[in-house]
């Protein structure tokens, strides 16, 4: 089977799509596919950052399609926009947020006007992907978007989950210190600022506030942290070293807003760690249901009583349906059907 993979990323270290589109290229190659991909690497030499995404997405995928492969699938809606009318299309969703928060996603741009082009531009991308062949979503809440706000057929979607890295699972933790920790990309959306400042008024002894992931707001957040000492950013983490960092941990709170699915939230369930995340957060209910959910103005008093409780039993069982194994099986049987 001769698959062709369109993805703005093939990235590892990039959290979302790019990570989601290089362990469905690896994992095809394992099981004998020949697999081919297209992406904005080496693209539009003009522009930056969103602008050259919308350029080449408009301008120049279509000359870097290649011809005559058996599945052509598209790892995000927009990059479906030149293959929808092909018969042997696939298009992966990982969410509406554009579409249907767009206004929570200002932070996101630099200005109104690049604003308001990428919606429509992501709300065009859609209208066209929901003629592929074979539609997949990321959760049963995306699955449900599509419908209700699509009106994509329900028999026409599949939902399939990401997978998380395999080696995590729940370990021993090595010290006393109470220790809070979150991981994420670091901008706006993720309020992180919320978390320090919780952890500060808190005014824990022998705690640790343990902050992973890079991001535009980095230093922003480390002034936030007024040189707390029990604050602690680590940078970007490789999957080798995941396991040992949520397995460092006594909770992990998820601050973010808006997720299309809020994988990190996953990984922590893996090791067997509680989850905390915030009432007024915008998460896929399946996902958000399984964690311990405060208001924003509770945080502080139950960081410092320690009082947080999840089914870690439950939480585990459901994080093993998070395979990236079971993903590529699941890819090869949509593949099929759209061959026919």
């Amino acid at each position: 089977m001769k698959v062709c993979l369109i993805s703005r990323f093939f990235d590892l270290r990039n959290a979302g799509i790019g990570r989601y589109s290089e362990n469905l290229f690896e994992g095809l190659k394992k099981r004998g596919c020949s697999v081919d991909r297209v992406s904005q690497d080496g693209g539009i030499p003009f522009g930056e950052g969103r602008a050259k995404y919308l350029l080449y997405t408009a301008l120049e995928m279509p000359f870097k399609m290649p011809a005559d492969y058996d599945i052509y699938h598209a790892c995000s809606p927009i990059e479906a926009i030149w293959i929808s009318k092909k018969r042997n299309s696939v298009v992966t969703f990982h969410d509406l947020i554009p579409m249907l928060y767009a206004d929570l996603i200002k932070a996101n741009f630099k200005d109104s006007i690049m604003r308001f082009i990428g919606v429509q531009h992501f709300n065009f991308g859609c209208r066209r992907a929901i003629n592929c062949n074979a539609i997949i979503a990321d959760s049963k809440q995306t699955a449900q978007d599509l419908i209700s706000y699509l009106n994509v057929e329900e028999d026409r979607i599949s939902v399939v989950r990401p997978g998380i890295p395999p080696n995590l699972k729940p370990n021993k933790k090595k010290n006393d210190i109470y220790t809070i920790g979150t991981l994420s990309f670091l901008e706006a959306r993720k309020r992180i600022d919320i978390l320090i400042k919780a952890f500060i008024d808190a005014d824990l002894e022998n705690a640790e506030l343990i902050i992973a992931g890079r991001g535009f707001e980095e230093q922003k957040l480390k002034k936030v942290s007024k040189g707390d000492e029990r604050i602690k950013f680590l940078g970007f983490i490789p999957d080798s070293k995941l396991c040992d960092f949520y397995n460092s941990l006594d909770v992990f709170v998820f601050p973010s807003l808006l997720e299309g699915y809020g994988l990190p939230i996953v990984e922590a369930m893996a090791c067997g760690k509680p989850v905390i995340t915030l009432e007024d957060a915008i998460i896929p209910e399946d996902i958000k249901s399984r964690t311990f959910i405060v208001e924003l103005s509770n945080l502080t008093k139950i960081l410092k009583n320690q009082e947080f409780e999840c089914d870690i039993i439950k939480n585990l069982k459901f994080a093993k349906e998070h395979s990236w194994d079971r993903l590529v099986k699941k890819m090869f049987e949509i593949y099929n059907n759209v061959i026919g």
